[in-house]
């Protein structure tokens, strides 16, 4: 009795086995990845994984087991994992010492990276046939391999609606799949209210504030008032400026997609201080507010289908 087959044959007839892996197609060309990546494009390779993962009947998520039925009671099917990433170059920003002003190169360099990288995974889920992607993950930081660099990352699953409530949506809108942070539970509630999800509305602003003389002088006299309380009028005015110039462009957004209103709110600022010219070191001069905003868009459906009620038993071992 032959105990052995040949790698790769059937022992019952000789035939080649099925493979176990997918055929992901020949290897990557590095000329395509780069000419699909310049014109804001996923690599081939992308392309071909998300093609075979959108046949499969299998799916692949980072959902919770509360998550899973939740979406599943209001007819969203997992796919997927689905990604967009960016990282972009920041270009030369002249700093305008002596004054107070809006840095559109460094708001650009961020707002752009976010848009490249919310476009890939528009991208990916469309080829994963997707209506919604949930539970999106975002990351936007500078990155720490090379300085002036932006990183921005966007990770979620890919669902397909099943006659849900997004089908009432998709229907009057016509539009592609739906992008948000919201998690299983949160859709659930939503629908429960006749609300669903329009999509993502993103900014970031950044606005540079710099000392008045007399501020400056005060702060650093040594004539004894820097031993004072008092507020630093020019600091608390760039933070106003840049919250302003940020949520305009998310008010807007909101508005372009005839929104609502917009929930799931996420603010963040940070700071960047900088030293006076061939002054001391530990003099600040001026301080840059970079503010990042993301949120997500909702609407009213009054026709939308009832949610059937879920009932969910918590049991402590």
């Amino acid at each position: 009795m032959k105990l052995f087959g040949s790698r790769g044959n059937n022992p019952q007839n000789g035939t080649p086995a099925e493979s176990t892996t997918r055929d992901l197609g020949p290897p990557e060309d590095p000329l395509a990845t780069q000419q699909a990546l310049e014109s804001g494009k996923l690599p081939p390779s992308a392309l071909r994984r998300l093609e075979l993962l959108s046949q499969d009947r299998s799916f692949t998520s980072d959902l919770t087991i509360n998550e899973f039925s939740l979406l599943k009671s209001i007819s969203l099917d997992p796919i997927c994992q689905v990604a967009g990433t960016a990282v972009y170059r920041i270009g030369y920003q002249p700093v305008p010492y002596g004054g107070s002003q809006p840095l559109s190169v460094l708001a650009q360099a961020f707002n752009e990276s976010r848009r490249l990288a919310t476009d890939r995974l528009q991208q990916e889920a469309h080829l994963a046939h997707a209506d919604a992607v949930v539970g999106a993950r975002i990351t936007q930081a500078m990155f720490d391999a090379e300085a002036g660099l932006i990183e921005f990352s966007i990770i979620g699953t890919a669902v397909r609606s099943l006659g849900g409530p997004l089908d009432v949506l998709k229907n009057k809108t016509g539009s592609s799949a739906v992008l948000t942070t919201l998690k299983g539970q949160d859709l659930y509630s939503m629908a429960e209210n006749g609300f669903v999800p329009l999509g993502l509305v993103g900014s970031s602003a950044c606005y540079f504030a710099s000392l008045s003389p007399y501020t400056f002088q005060q702060m650093y006299s040594m004539l004894g008032t820097n031993m004072v309380n008092f507020e630093i009028r020019e600091f608390t005015e760039g933070y106003y400026a840049s919250r302003h110039l940020v949520m305009r462009e998310i008010e807007r957004a909101a508005k372009a997609v005839n929104a609502r209103g917009i929930i799931d709110f996420s603010f963040k600022t940070a700071t960047n201080s900088y030293q006076v010219p061939g002054g001391e070191r530990e003099a600040v001069g001026a301080v840059t507010f970079i503010t990042h905003v993301l949120a997500t868009a909702i609407a009213e459906i009054k026709d939308a289908p009832k949610t059937s009620q879920l009932k969910i038993m918590y049991l402590k071992p």
